[in-house]
């Protein structure tokens, strides 16, 4: 009930305007309850980014790469997602990827990315045959990371992610993950 207050107040305030009263308030319920549950505004934004990571792993998951001429157009493709579903809820733009985000749930969200980082190197395996890596995991979370800093560029210049930060996030990333992997790489064989 305050997790689901805080992302409607999210979606229409400033993430630094918004108390913990002002979600109790939301929420219907007084003050004096929201403190039983939760001892800052910062504990009930953690609580609704674990959400929203959630969510967004699950758009992410349903994405289809099949039709991707070359694991380039994969990354793009992934990356646009990426940027849709903020666009689409401002509520997780402003906490996972806003300048104003608590350091504390931007470092959460790190993990997360990394999440997101195999979810990429599975869509880009799971169609194309990928070379031994040292370091993958790794090497995909840099990734990620990089298109995260072009969103949250975007954001701050734009309140959104413009479709030409979103292009700049794409190339970025593929430029990046170039230097391990050779432009062009074989289709996955279906048995």
């Amino acid at each position: 009930m305050l997790v689901d207050a805080s992302r409607k107040l999210l979606r229409a305030r400033e993430i630094d305007e918004i108390s913990l009263a002002d979600v109790a308030d939301e929420a219907g319920i007084p003050k004096s309850s929201a403190y039983h549950f939760f001892s800052h505004v910062l504990e009930v934004y953690e609580a609704a980014a674990s959400d929203m990571e959630a969510e967004l792993q699950a758009d992410l998951d349903g994405l289809s790469v099949a039709d991707c001429g070359d694991w380039r157009q994969a990354v793009t493709r992934f990356v646009s997602r990426g940027a849709a579903f903020f666009n689409a809820n401002r509520d997780a733009m402003q906490l996972l990827i806003g300048p104003k985000s608590p350091s504390a749930i931007k470092l959460k969200d790190r993990q997360n990315d990394f999440a997101i980082a195999g979810q990429l190197k599975d869509k880009i395996s799971g169609n194309f045959e990928l070379p031994e890596l040292a370091d993958t995991p790794e090497i995909f979370f840099r990734a990620i990371e990089i298109a995260d800093l072009f969103f949250g560029l975007s954001v701050i210049r734009h309140g959104r992610i413009t479709d030409a930060f979103n292009d700049e996030a794409g190339r970025a990333t593929c430029a990046y993950l170039s230097l391990y992997l050779p432009v062009v790489l074989p289709r996955v064989r279906r048995a």
